[in-house]
């Protein structure tokens, strides 16, 4: 029996509000990711169209978000990949942190961890780039 398009996207919803439930899970913000990736294979199965990989490339042109996490799903070695890591929060952005934040930055000079998907040198904040996506596949 297959899966509707929308099961896949609710399950993706899901996982994306689980991983910003818990904000410095690789791992749930990994899943979050794979499951956006299988709504993208669900929307291409009801879509009718032959060439997947066309598919993919047309919806990653259009969504540059799309494009990161097709990237981080192919776990490719040169590719993009989850990293957690400490990043500087200016003190004019303090009353927008959550309480825990807020004592961690207190205690490390201003910075707070975060997971963020590396390209190079480039750093993407996971969790704004998951809800982007899922954003963007929502309009599909």
């Amino acid at each position: 029996m297959l899966t509707a398009p929308s099961d896949h996207l609710t399950r993706a919803a899901d996982a994306v509000a689980a991983a910003a439930a818990a904000p410095l899970s690789a791992k749930r913000a990994m899943l979050a990711a794979l499951l956006i990736d299988a709504a993208v294979d669900a929307r291409f199965a009801a879509s009718g169209e032959d060439d997947v990989l066309e598919f993919r490339a047309r919806l990653a042109a259009g969504s540059e978000v799309l494009g990161l996490v097709f990237g981080l799903c192919a776990l490719r070695p040169d590719g993009p990949m989850l990293v957690t890591e400490a990043v500087e929060v200016p003190i004019a952005d303090y009353p927008a942190l959550r309480t825990e934040d807020l004592m961690v930055s207190l205690y490390n000079g201003n910075t707070v961890m975060r997971v963020r998907i590396a390209v190079g040198e480039a750093r993407h904040d996971a969790h704004a780039v998951l809800e982007r996506a899922l954003g963007d596949l929502a309009e599909i």
